[in-house]
């Protein structure tokens, strides 16, 4: 990595924005749904791709939030292809990652939930996100960051145990969970040129069951609310939401998914709020401690933008025997048509079977992408790490601030604990709907040891410390 000076170079930044909002009737993803019963009947908030575009003596980078659940793998290649082209920031200097809201288009392909919706994608979501990182990389202006962290009870564990000591999607308000949310504060010598709010909770205060709405869920309350009083386009990312669900009053965690615990229909707790009441308690309660760890920030930077970009290996577990693989296959014949469990398993083990017939594979290459903000990291995951995993990597992580950011730059599923198997529930299932091959059983401490490599060797190369102003 070449030495960066900083009485020569300076930190630029640009915003960008535009409208993802899908027609209403389109499919909402998120629950279990492969008949397509969930369509969109009104438009509670419109969801936006939003982009930042930093620029720091010849290094450029973006980072683009999108109000959508999950995308794949390829169409994050399509986003930086063809934002590259017209920007020319290297494509893999492109962060492109969703907030995970469960009432968005079906952007992703899982067995039992959805299909892809192919003409949103390519029509609306694809253009949308390249068109914000193109705006935001005409529009640079030169800026100083705070960096703010205050304590949130936003979020909280969502696998209580039964009594045969076995996972189920609730409320453990005893549950470990990531307390902190962290605020970027981007200022330009017009004012606030944007934000960045970092915290995580699965964006599911909307079930399934109750709502058809389109809606950013609880992160577009707490984004529309900073941006009504600092005057900025907000930024959200979401951090650990792998086991954590939003802490709303009436105690839910996840609407009508497979392998939550049965629920009588009538109690209000089956799905996981009580409707748009419970999203202006959860969305104003973020929107209140971001706006309090905003106003904190005094010490305002120039800081040094640096990015480091990495292969490592997601590892798979082997593939199931062919003889149980093909006993499984059977046992869910009957069940092949049934939304969540009942096609997901069915899926898996036809695609387990028909893995057979090929070389094995021992895993899945990554290439990661860690952008650094003078002492503040941001170490994309792709997929949902648990709240244990990125506390330890913060832990350990040389970096004063290191932001995890969940469902970022690809398409994994749950990274679950090693410690979390033997308890089960959905979190450790649910990857049997990506594929035949399962992550391997030590993925998160895995992602673990790989980040830190990458963020100690990225820290190594840092000049420090910070400079206070933009003089020698």
């Amino acid at each position: 990595m070449n030495e960066q000076r900083y009485c020569s170079d300076y930190l630029l930044a640009g915003v960008g924005r535009a409208d993802i909002t899908p027609p209403l009737d389109t499919l909402l993803m998120g629950y279990p749904d492969p008949h397509g019963q969930r369509r969109a009947e009104q438009v509670h908030d419109p969801l936006q791709a939003t982009a930042l575009v930093f620029k720091y003596g010849e290094t450029r980078a973006a980072l683009v939030s999108m109000d959508l659940g999950v995308i794949q793998d390829a169409h994050v290649a399509d986003i930086r292809r063809l934002a590259s082209a017209e920007t020319g920031i290297e494509p893999h200097n492109i962060a492109v990652c969703t907030i995970q809201t469960h009432s968005s288009p079906c952007t992703q392909l899982i067995w039992g939930w959805c299909d892809l919706d192919l003409d949103y994608i390519e029509r609306i979501m694809i253009p949308g996100a390249v068109n914000a990182v193109v705006d935001a990389a005409k529009s640079c202006l030169p800026v100083r960051v705070g960096i703010g962290v205050t304590m949130s009870e936003v979020g909280v564990n969502r696998r209580p145990l039964d009594r045969d000591h076995q996972s189920f999607l609730g409320q453990y308000a005893r549950g470990l969970y990531d307390p902190e949310m962290t605020v970027l504060r981007i200022e330009s010598e017009r004012g606030t040129l944007a934000n960045l709010v970092h915290y995580g909770a699965h964006p599911t205060v909307l079930g399934a069951a109750t709502s058809k709405l389109i809606s950013r869920d609880w992160p577009g309350v707490m984004i529309d609310r900073v941006e009504h009083f600092t005057g900025a386009p907000t930024l959200f990312f979401n951090g650990a939401v792998g086991d954590i669900a939003p802490r709303v009053l009436n105690g839910g965690a996840i609407g009508d998914c497979a392998n939550v615990r049965p629920r009588d229909p009538s109690d209000p707790g089956a799905a996981i709020g009580d409707g748009l009441d419970a999203l202006r308690e959860v969305g104003g309660r973020a929107a209140t401690d971001a706006m309090r760890a905003w106003r904190a920030i005094k010490d305002l930077r120039d800081l040094p933008l640096t990015v480091l970009v990495e292969d490592y290996e997601l590892p798979y577990r082997p593939l199931t025997p062919l003889a149980e693989a093909q006993r499984q296959l059977a046992a869910f014949e009957s069940r092949r048509d049934e939304p969540g469990e009942g096609m997901c398993e069915y899926r898996h083990w036809q695609a387990v079977t028909a893995a057979h017939q090929s070389a094995p594979q021992s895993g899945k290459t990554y290439r990661q992408t860690i952008l650094a903000l003078g002492p503040l990291a941001i170490v994309p995951f792709p997929g949902e790490p648990f709240a244990q995993t990125v506390l330890t990597l913060r832990d350990l992580s040389p970096f004063q601030h290191t932001l995890c950011v969940s469902t970022a730059c690809g398409n994994n599923a749950y990274f679950p604990t090693l410690e979390s198997l033997p308890r089960g529930g959905y979190e450790p299932w649910v990857g049997k709907a990506m594929g035949a091959y399962l992550l391997a059983e030590n993925i998160a401490d895995v992602l673990v040891d790989r980040n830190l490599e990458m963020l100690n060797r990225l820290y190594g190369r840092m000049d420090r410390p910070w400079p206070s102003d933009q003089t020698c």
